[in-house]
């Protein structure tokens, strides 16, 4: 694996020489950097059956509920639709439920018991891919880089508020 990792990071340092507006691109690098970091709690969360992504949403909905999608989107930084196409499956796999609420608009998300379950089994699997993460990067290092994106969201939604 880590023979793949560095071919791959080889690959990429020649294309970031080759086009300038890739080295220039400070979304190309953000994404990059999320990609790498959600493989690496994919693979321990896969022992759970389940993805970082869907824990994640879990965790969050968890936390807010009941929550309105629309509220559940604007936490995550997401569009609406966004959260409602990744909820669906949750839904299907009886993780989590949708319900009215008082407005019949608009649609409440709860954790299930099984998601809870879910959330509980995936736990020991995130804390493991948290320590690896941190273990990389080290601890000083990662509270800057967690600063830093904080700050970035805050700044960005400001500006485009």
């Amino acid at each position: 694996m880590r023979t793949y990792t560095r071919r791959i990071a080889s690959n990429v340092q020649l294309l970031l020489m080759k086009d300038k507006l890739l080295s220039e691109c400070a979304l190309f690098d953000i994404q990059r950097a999320s990609r790498v970091i959600t493989s690496v709690y994919n693979v321990h969360l896969r022992s759970a059956g389940i993805s970082i992504s869907q824990w994640s949403l879990l965790r969050n909905i968890a936390a807010m509920a009941p929550v309105s999608v629309g509220r559940l989107a604007e936490a995550l930084a997401m569009e609406r639709t966004s959260v409602t196409r990744l909820v669906e499956p949750l839904i299907e796999l009886g993780w989590a439920r949708s319900s009215s609420g008082d407005d019949k608009r608009v649609r409440n998300l709860e954790v299930t018991s099984k998601g809870l379950e879910k959330i509980r089994a995936g736990g020991k699997y995130w804390r493991a891919a948290q320590r690896e993460l941190l273990a990389t990067l080290g601890e000083r290092r990662w509270r800057t880089m967690r600063d830093a994106l904080r700050s970035t969201v805050r700044l960005v939604r400001q500006q485009h508020a």
